[in-house]
């Protein structure tokens, strides 16, 4: 079956990732996951939420029964696209090696699946579920992971590059390297799940550099190909506000922190380049962490089709020797209603997307995440809709901000809605719920929420050019 799409389509979607949704943890053959293992034998939710969530069942969307059924309702909603990753460890259980005919079979009814419905499928490739053996060899810290990746995603390329013709290489490896596995560690190591060293950053740098090698070789590849569709990344961005602006020290704290999460990857893939302040910082807590010229070059040689943006919230940084690199930002939200990312300034997403087209040459950006959680107040069952007016209005005015962003010359293609169901949220669990579709977890019950039927006004009343 193939589909083609048209180009010049706006794409309203809804997004997800394999672990959080697919359940079906040892179905069919597929290998052990680094949050298989973390979720089941290390119970690292307890240390973030005092009970034990697993992504064993999830929402059953490994269940072909139940996601006809989520198709159905984003037929209804109206996305013309779907974002979702793949799990390396159904595809190659060891992570390298033998394929799984099983897991490579699943996705493609999947994508068909969703093509027979007018749904394009946009693939992440990686979504921080890597195989477990290769997380015991180091995973992305193992100069070798950059290999791994690249016979990974040959695989990817060969069986669906037919039909897909929108793949993402990695989705946010700052949160992925930098925040949410690092507390997973803590919590597997009992220690402090949000005490993060100078050191653990400075290490960290060497394997956030294997990963962006990683992704400019499957890039290389992906085009070599000829397969006629694009590859990006996805990158979370945070713009910074420093929390006492006249306060030398928040303002230095707000510019590492830019650094780190905002300027260190577009400046690698645009400029050729690692911001010099930010690789100081990594080489003064890690002096092995070096890279060559000629691995630079390959990382601007091979620059993604198109970023993929995920925007939640700018964040407050404040000075804190005690935090990595003396930049806090996790515990700073000023809100009196807090949502669980941050505090709710969508101007920051115009501004965000005007920064990125007017300091990287106007790259084709996709939306790739935007959404909101703000507790059980606002997960009101009322009949047979939950009330999320918070959610609801957040999801307007940061759609808003996006169209303005684009009337005004960026190059925006495509807004994802995070999330289409309610799911799992790495550490913690099931307890933050972030989707437009509410899930008893018990019963698999969706029930949609306000927020469901406002996205679907607003594709309807928006053009789609």
């Amino acid at each position: 079956m193939t589909t083609m799409f048209a180009q010049n389509k706006f794409l309203w979607g809804v997004a997800s990732a394999a672990y959080q949704v697919e359940g079906g943890y040892q179905a069919d053959g597929k290998g052990r996951s680094n949050w298989d293992v973390y979720t089941n034998e290390y119970q690292v939710t307890q240390a973030f939420i005092d009970k034990q969530h697993t992504g064993n069942v999830a929402i059953n969307f490994y269940e072909r029964s139940q996601y006809l059924q989520d198709i159905a309702l984003m037929k209804q909603l109206g996305v013309n696209a779907y974002r979702f990753s793949i799990a390396w460890s159904r595809i190659l259980p060891n992570g390298i090696g033998e394929i799984n005919p099983k897991g490579v079979a699943y996705y493609h009814q999947l994508i068909d699946d969703l093509l027979a419905n007018d749904i394009e499928p946009v693939v992440t490739n990686f979504h921080w579920d890597l195989p477990y053996q290769l997380q015991e060899k180091g995973g992305w810290g193992n100069s070798n992971s950059v290999q791994w990746y690249a016979e990974y995603v040959d695989v990817l390329f060969a069986n669906y590059g037919d039909r897909v013709k929108k793949f993402i290489t990695f989705n946010e490896p700052f949160i992925y390297l930098f925040f949410i596995d690092l507390l997973a560690h803590n919590a597997i190591a009992k220690a402090n799940p949000y005490a993060i060293s100078n050191e653990t950053y400075g290490k960290q740098a060497e394997a956030v550099h294997h990963l962006l090698l990683a992704s400019a070789i499957a890039t290389q590849n992906y085009h070599q190909l000829n397969l006629g569709g694009v590859i990006g990344i996805t990158l979370s961005f945070t713009p910074t506000i420093p929390l006492d602006a006249n306060n030398a020290e928040d303002v230095r704290a707000a510019t590492v922190f830019d650094g780190l999460h905002n300027r260190w990857f577009l400046d690698a893939m645009y400029k050729g380049k690692y911001p010099d302040d930010i690789v100081k910082l990594h080489q003064q807590y890690n002096p092995a962490f070096q890279v060559s010229a000629e691995e630079m070059q390959l990382i601007a040689a091979h620059k993604p089709d198109f970023i993929g943006v995920n925007f939640y919230a700018p964040a407050y940084i404040k000075a804190d020797a005690s935090a990595p690199y003396g930049a806090e930002w996790f515990s700073t939200n000023p809100d009196e209603v807090k949502m669980f990312n941050g505090p709710v300034r969508p101007e920051y997403l115009y501004q965000l997307l005007v920064w990125i087209k007017n300091e990287y040459g106007n790259p084709t950006i996709y939306i790739t995440e935007n959404g909101a959680g703000f507790g059980a107040a606002d997960e009101q069952l009322d009949g047979n809709i939950v009330r999320d007016p918070l959610r609801t209005d957040y999801i307007q005015r940061h759609i808003d901000s996006a169209m303005q962003a684009k009337r005004d010359g960026v190059d925006l293609r495509g807004y994802f809605l995070w999330s289409f169901c309610d799911n799992f949220e790495w550490v913690f669990g099931y307890d933050k719920r972030f989707g437009i579709v509410y899930v008893d977890f018990d019963s698999q019950r969706r029930t949609p929420k306000q927020s469901f039927y406002a996205y679907q006004q607003i594709i309807n009343e928006t053009p789609s050019k």
